[in-house]
């Protein structure tokens, strides 16, 4: 039986998967030129249209309905996206609860993936963690979650209901539950250190602890974050894989 191309399924899968370059980790990234971008989307839509069976709940017969289809597989590669996008955007929250409790909350570094400024630990953490990402294929499976989405979102068959808006609201929440888990053993850390300083001041009034304490604290949580960055790398991994669940979660949501 021969493989035939077709156009359709190539244009629905090229925006599902535009949708997605829109929203994920690595594939957002400014990093890569727009054009070298939009050349793997085509070349990635060109090779599933082959093999990826795209589903029809309304088959879109006229150019409005067309059109339609366009932008609801946009959205759901976008909102597929942006799952695995809040495990990053909660750490990097976490980072930022690092810098102000050692004293980096002036310290910004603008990051290469979306191009803005974000915290000096901030940026640690997040580059720790795409590490990981990479490392546990978490690129991979957001293609291969693309492959399969059909048979659970077909086109045109997405349903918006109360579990899917439930969803994205538990995970919104989730996120800054994980960015203050992170954070804490080094919130713990420096604020001993602070009591520390405080119970010095009283008992050494000649010594300044405004100068001693600020470049004290630098050092006490980097050390803390040196000791616990294979917990950090440990726990990144765990969410990665929740963060997957909850993206076959979603899917779910939106298709039945």
């Amino acid at each position: 039986m021969p493989i035939t191309f077709a156009l359709d399924s190539f244009l629905l899968i090229f925006a599902r998967l535009s949708g997605l370059f829109i929203s994920a980790p690595i594939f957002s990234s400014r990093q890569m030129p727009l054009r070298i971008k939009a050349l793997v989307i085509v070349l990635l839509s060109a090779v599933m249209a082959y093999f990826v069976p795209v589903n029809y709940m309304i088959e879109p017969a006229t150019v409005p309905y067309y059109i339609a289809a366009l932008l609801v597989e946009v959205f759901v590669g976008y909102t597929m996206g942006f799952v695995v996008y809040v495990v990053l955007a909660a750490i990097q929250l976490a980072g930022q609860v690092m810098d102000m409790a050692m004293g980096f909350a002036i310290v910004n570094v603008v990051d290469p993936q979306t191009g803005t400024q974000i915290p000096l630990m901030g940026n640690l953490t997040q580059t720790m963690a795409l590490l990981m990402y990479l490392a546990m294929d978490g690129h991979y499976y957001l293609l291969q979650a693309i492959a399969q989405s059909y048979k659970i979102v077909p086109v045109l068959g997405v349903k918006l209901s109360q579990d899917f808006f439930n969803l994205l609201f538990e995970i919104t929440v989730y996120m800054f539950i994980i960015a203050v888990k992170i954070a804490a053993p080094i919130l713990v850390t420096v604020l001993i250190t602070d009591i520390a300083m405080g119970f010095i001041a009283r008992t050494v009034p000649q010594m300044n602890v405004f100068i001693v304490g600020l470049p004290l604290k630098i050092l006490v949580g980097l050390f803390a974050l040196l000791l616990l960055l294979p917990v950090y790398l440990w726990v990144y991994s765990v969410l990665f894989m929740r963060f997957f669940a909850y993206l076959d979660r979603i899917l779910i949501a939106m298709g039945l």
